[in-house]
């Protein structure tokens, strides 16, 4: 267990260090408090990696997002990333995603950055290292798997597999009684999201693990709360209801002076008007012509006398044949928020991906934030719980 604590430390330093070009073997080891005889045979053991070749890793996963959301140079980025020559950063890259950076900004360059490009491979080797009575299980059975069974209750999940890069670890590969899919939290750590009909061995699991736990359930919460206090689980839950809208298209009372459509590069000048002066993140996508140029990506704009006054915002997020649309986010510009026009522009955007042949999907307009956005959940407008997410507070 001491290495194990000692590793994490390791990781969590070689990745926030990482682009220092000065970085070595002797730096990490002499921070997580390791001798040199054999820090790089054990760190090797854990994490599948020596210990230069995860920090070259680590480099060419924040290569990736320079050159997915900047117009920097391939030499620029290289220097940024740690590296002292092209070359060398040509040929890490190449190890990594099979093809040179500027093939890869290419190929990628009309297309939304996902979590899955970044995340940490070393993870999944963490867990199995520890725990020897678990083995990796292909995502894409774990995918299939799901969808046959129950394609509504598991749909989400399975496109958080493939949009999150989780892998998937079970009991001696045995998945039809439970599996864990492993994420990467980007700081060093991971988290575990736990599926099982079996709460019992839920409990097994949550008592075992430390970190962030999550898992699923189509039960109810206070049934769930139950059934993990007489297993003896001393924690609390945080329960995030998963639905989807099936039924007939819904009514959409927009004010006559409103209209809704699809948002384009050339909308550019509505929408710095609309964010008054602020750049943060998505305002920063909304102004890149490529944003608009990914299928992936929804973007409507709500009018009101032409001016822009809400944008709202989904991402279609497609598995082995299966659409969804990843909730529906809307942002007013400020005094233009009112509790009917919320909800009809909400009803709107259901429709559209509708008539687009997706899934509407929703785990966000409920609760505290329902009553601050718009004043109504998704349920009352129609969609149904298929599922519950559980969030694990110790």
């Amino acid at each position: 267990m001491e290495n194990t604590e000692l590793i994490y430390s390791a990781v969590c330093y070689a990745k926030k260090n990482c682009s220092d070009t000065n970085l070595s073997v002797e730096n990490v080891a002499e921070h997580a408090g390791f001798s040199m005889d054999y820090f790089n045979r054990i760190f090797l053991a854990h994490t599948g990696f020596t210990v230069m070749a995860y920090v070259n890793y680590m480099r060419v996963k924040r290569a990736v997002e320079l050159l997915r959301n900047t117009d920097k140079t391939v030499l620029d980025i290289a220097l940024e990333v740690g590296y002292d020559s092209h070359e060398g950063f040509i040929k890490a890259f190449k190890k990594v995603y099979g093809v040179a950076p500027s093939e890869y900004r290419k190929q990628n360059m009309h297309k939304a950055l996902s979590w899955n490009e970044l995340t940490d491979a070393s993870c999944a080797h963490r867990f199995l290292h520890i725990n020897t009575d678990f083995e990796k299980v292909n995502s894409d059975v774990i995918i299939d798997y799901l969808l046959e069974k129950d394609s509504k209750r598991y749909g989400y999940f399975c496109t958080t597999i493939h949009s999150m890069g989780l892998d998937i670890v079970a009991p001696s590969g045995d998945y039809e009684k439970g599996f864990i899919g492993i994420g990467d939290n980007r700081n060093g750590g991971m988290w575990l999201e736990m599926v099982s009909d079996d709460i019992a061995l839920i409990a097994e699991w949550i008592k075992r693990f430390d970190g962030e736990v999550n898992f699923y359930s189509d039960d109810h919460p206070e049934i769930v709360a139950a059934k993990l206090k007489a297993c003896g689980i001393d924690c609390t839950i945080h329960a995030t209801p998963q639905s989807l809208y099936l039924g007939e298209p819904l009514k959409c009372d927009l004010p006559e002076t409103v209209t809704v459509r699809e948002l384009t590069y050339a909308d550019k000048d509505s929408v710095r008007k609309w964010a008054r002066g602020r750049m943060d993140g998505y305002v920063q996508h909304l102004l890149t012509e490529n944003h608009y140029l990914d299928p992936s990506v929804l973007e409507y704009g709500v009018f009101q006398s032409d001016e822009l006054i809400a944008v709202a915002g989904c991402f279609i997020e497609e598995v082995h044949g299966l659409r969804l649309n990843n909730c529906c986010s809307i942002r007013f510009a400020d005094g233009k928020a009112t509790d009917e026009l919320y909800r009809a522009i909400f009803s709107f955007v259901t429709n559209e991906v509708m008539d687009k042949g997706v899934l509407p999907f929703d785990d966000q307009q409920h609760g505290e934030y329902a009553k601050t956005h718009g004043g109504f959940t998704a349920g009352e407008v129609g969609f149904t719980v298929v599922n519950w997410r559980y969030d694990v507070i110790r």
